[in-house]
């Protein structure tokens, strides 16, 4: 039996490292093996240059490399991914970021939960969705 697919968003990697309990339990069933979990480059990439921005690099480079280490499966940015995301760009262009565009193509392409904090991605209506606040 297939298990369960989360789809990470930027926004639930961030509250993770700021110890939120609303993500410790998903993240923590990754991290177990109990479900399958997922986020690509386009969101490393934003992850990395946030966290840039407001902690340093050095603490960039260490959480990156954290995700990197653990059971998160990081997808590369291919072909097929880049058609679905450009679709989505294309129709939704006013609404998705350009990793948001990806983020929702990686739960199109693997039928999972994207897991995010952004109240956009919920609003359009084409993955199932599980919406996390901020505190």
């Amino acid at each position: 039996m297939r298990k369960n697919r989360l789809i990470f968003d930027t926004g639930p990697l961030f509250l993770y490292f700021a110890e939120d309990d609303q993500i410790k339990e998903m993240l923590g069933e990754v991290l177990s093996g109990k479900v399958e979990g997922y986020t690509c480059e386009a969101n490393m990439a934003e992850f990395y240059y946030k966290t840039c921005e407001k902690l340093g690099r050095e603490v960039a480079e260490v959480r990156h490399v954290s995700i990197r280490h653990s059971k998160m499966s990081i997808l590369a940015i291919d072909e097929r991914l880049t058609r679905i995301a450009g679709g989505l760009k294309c129709i939704h262009r006013g609404k998705l970021s350009l990793a948001d565009a990806y983020i929702v193509a990686v739960a199109k392409m693997l039928g999972g939960t994207l897991v995010t904090t952004d109240p956009r991605l919920l609003e359009i209506k084409l993955v199932q969705t599980r919406l996390l606040k901020i505190p």
